[in-house]
């Protein structure tokens, strides 16, 4: 599922295309993908992208908004009034196609758990007034940090993925911050006790992410507005390393599962 670096990258990258454009027409090529009144959008002028936690959230003229949720296998894809006439066509599993005044905006989503919503300003007010602050944001402080890890006794590595509690982070950048803070994601959550270095992994490895476009990892289908595949894969410092040596101290990375989801780590310094 795409995370807050691979979301943030699409959101700055529509922002770029988007913002001024009008949106002629919306298809809906399948009814669960798109939750509204296409004809309520349609000629709706975009004012902005913006985010919320894994949310794409986009602010059209007048009180109405679209509201974006990748899910799984989502993809959200603009296609310029240059891009080639079979470019512009709608592929195998294109749920929703947004035409605009300079081009098409695509979604994409193999499996269909993703989803489109239309919603007015108070409907969004209220949605989001529920939510807990993003990792990014100012108002996740060590603070407050230290009070949701308090409050559990799960393992500290499901309790950062718990999206009631921290918006954004998820399996690839918790994997990668416990590893930075020397944190093993097994730790009962009320027992870790490096707080300070974990909220400053936490933010240092998400916005590593947001540097280098998002992560497209094995069997994963990310793209980013281009089309095109993130980058932080190259990077990782556990995910996937299953087997590798440790970058901080030659031991093994090791995988289990925690949670229901692969969870690498090195046993060796990640106390």
């Amino acid at each position: 599922m795409p995370e807050l670096p691979e979301v943030e990258t699409i959101r700055r990258q529509l922002q770029r295309v988007l913002a001024g454009q009008t949106i002629k027409k919306v298809d809906r090529l399948h009814p669960k993908s798109f939750l509204g009144s296409p004809s309520k959008v349609a000629g709706r002028k975009i004012v902005a992208i913006k985010r919320k936690a894994k949310t794409i959230w986009v602010d059209l003229e007048g009180d109405l908004n679209l509201l974006i949720h990748l899910k799984m296998t989502g993809q959200l894809v603009y296609l310029p009034a240059s891009a080639s006439p079979q470019a512009l066509q709608a592929g195998k599993h294109t749920r929703v196609v947004f035409t605009l005044t300079k081009g098409r905006l695509i979604f994409n989503d193999m499996r269909l758990f993703g989803w489109i919503k239309a919603v007015d300003n108070d409907w969004l007010k209220k949605h989001f007034a529920k939510l807990p602050p993003d990792v990014v944001d100012k108002a996740f402080t060590v603070k407050y940090l230290d009070k949701i890890l308090l409050s559990s006794n799960r393992a500290v590595k499901l309790v950062l993925l718990d999206q009631a509690k921290l918006g954004g982070v998820g399996n690839i950048y918790v994997n990668d911050a416990l590893f930075c803070a020397a944190i093993n994601p097994q730790t009962p959550a009320k027992k870790v006790k490096r707080i300070s270095q974990l909220h400053r992994c936490l933010i240092k490895v998400i916005n590593r992410g947001i540097k280098y476009g998002g992560s497209t990892a094995k069997d994963e289908n990310y793209v980013n507005a281009y089309g095109k595949r993130g980058n932080y894969q190259t990077k990782f410092l556990v995910y996937e390393q299953a087997g590798k040596t440790c970058k901080r101290c030659g031991g093994t990375i090791k995988k289990i599962k925690l949670g229901g989801r692969g969870t690498y780590f090195c046993p060796s310094c990640q106390k």
